[in-house]
């Protein structure tokens, strides 16, 4: 699903509101008090189209049943959508449905919206039905609809039947037979692609990111730092930089939502690191609590997709889904990989531990631990130096995770002090 943008080529106007979260009810309808309530009429009004020609589709308002997809050519999935409205298009075209697709970008010339148009028909497949301009989205704004893809289904009296908020692929079959039943002159309830009410769900919107590296001058990308001069390669490897992100910040919200907040090492957001270029910037490979989680479940059995977009903006290429969280079954993964909902503060104590050892046992210690939320600096006393840390597991089972783990030229043995406190001797 997809905010409309004012400009859409820039950041701001895309991203401040990226997408809109907002529940949909068993039968797919938004849930918006901005929405003209089913059963309102729909006003009369007339656009022009590509042609510049004006329609007037408030003839065919009580004389047929209609649709009205509102889209822009920067949201993939109202694209997809009107794909799909094509088979009704192709079906009942002369047979009593009336299919509209009505474009929402502003201040986009139309020459730019036609050469996208006639690229989407050269390599996907032509859109026969009238698509229109909302010239200062009057149509839009006057239904009440806030976000793209929306449908809206009108009924042979001319008034609002109900809406579609937002593509679902899956959903497809269900949305068109919807659909149908306005050309057979009943409404028959859509079998609901939504889950039961019984299972516990949250949505969350994400955004993950990563930049174009290589070399650019005053056209534009030349080359990688790797030498390679294809484009489209490098802008594949960043489309999946860009979509592991997208992965990992979904985890991560998901188990916020459970109470877990995992140490997360700092993503690079660019192309140089401190070191210099670094082309290592895998999300999935970060050394750290989450992405060592993400080694260890099944994306797809906890987080489901409804939409996605991509899109590259200057040098940075995006991605922002809206996804489905199963919260019941994810909590029972965590619960059988031994994590706690609630952190436990264990204290460190080191024992014949140098201070610059000590860094050295940190670094491996985050480079490989699930269950690390937040620790704090070490305490530095004549005899001792302590540390706390604050983990999502039992201590035994943190315990076995350090005994678990290669932490180089040094060798570590723990003693199980108290459930709260731990001794390590670490030796060369």
């Amino acid at each position: 699903m997809y905010t409309r943008p004012l400009v859409c080529i820039f950041l701001a106007a895309i991203f401040l509101l990226p997408l809109n979260a907002e529940g949909q009810s068993p039968s797919g309808d938004p849930i918006s008090s901005s929405l003209l309530p089913a059963g309102s009429p729909v006003p009369a009004f007339s656009l022009p189209d590509i042609l510049g020609s004006e329609v007037d589709v408030g003839a065919y308002l009580g004389q047929l049943p209609m649709v009205l997809s509102f889209w822009s050519i920067y949201c993939d999935s109202c694209v997809n959508e009107m794909l799909s409205l094509q088979k009704l298009e192709d079906k009942y075209r002369g047979k009593g449905l009336v299919i509209v697709a009505v474009n929402e970008d502003l201040r986009v010339p139309k020459d730019r919206i036609r050469r996208f148009l006639e690229r989407l028909e050269k390599f996907r497949g032509k859109i026969s039905y009238p698509l229109l301009y909302d010239d200062g989205s009057k149509v839009f704004n006057a239904l009440g609809v806030t976000t793209l893809p929306t449908l809206v289904l009108i009924d042979r009296e001319g008034r609002i039947s109900g809406y579609s908020h937002g593509f679902d692929p899956e959903g497809e079959r269900d949305l068109l037979a919807r659909i149908e039943a306005l050309v057979k002159g009943r409404e028959e309830p859509a079998v609901s692609v939504f889950p039961r009410m019984d299972e516990r769900n949250e949505f969350v919107t994400v955004r993950g990111e990563a930049a174009l590296c290589g070399f650019f001058d005053s056209s534009g990308w030349r080359k990688s730092f790797t030498g390679s001069d294809s484009l489209p390669m490098e802008l594949e490897l960043t489309r999946d930089l860009s979509r592991r992100a997208a992965t990992r910040n979904t985890v991560t919200e998901g188990l916020r939502m459970l109470g877990i907040k995992l140490y997360t090492s700092e993503l690079m957001d660019g192309c140089i690191s401190p070191n210099g270029i670094n082309l290592s910037r895998d999300p999935f490979d970060t050394k750290d609590p989450v992405s060592n989680l993400l080694g260890l479940i099944n994306y797809s059995d906890f987080f489901e997709t409804l939409q996605e977009q991509e899109m590259l903006i200057d040098k940075t290429y995006y991605t922002i889904r809206k996804v489905r969280v199963s919260m019941d079954d994810l909590s029972n993964e965590m619960e059988s990989l031994g994590y706690l909902f609630e952190p436990l503060r264990i204290t460190f104590t080191y024992v014949n531990l140098s201070s610059l050892d000590q860094k050295a046992f940190l670094v491996s210690l985050l480079d490989s631990s699930r269950y690390i939320g937040r620790f704090e600096p070490p305490v530095f006393t004549a005899s001792s130096i302590t540390q706390v840390f604050e983990v999502y597991t039992s201590s035994r089972g943190f315990v076995d995770e350090i005994l678990g783990m290669d932490f180089g030229d040094l060798q570590v043995f723990v003693e199980e002090v108290t459930p709260a406190s731990l001794e390590l001797e670490v030796w060369k």
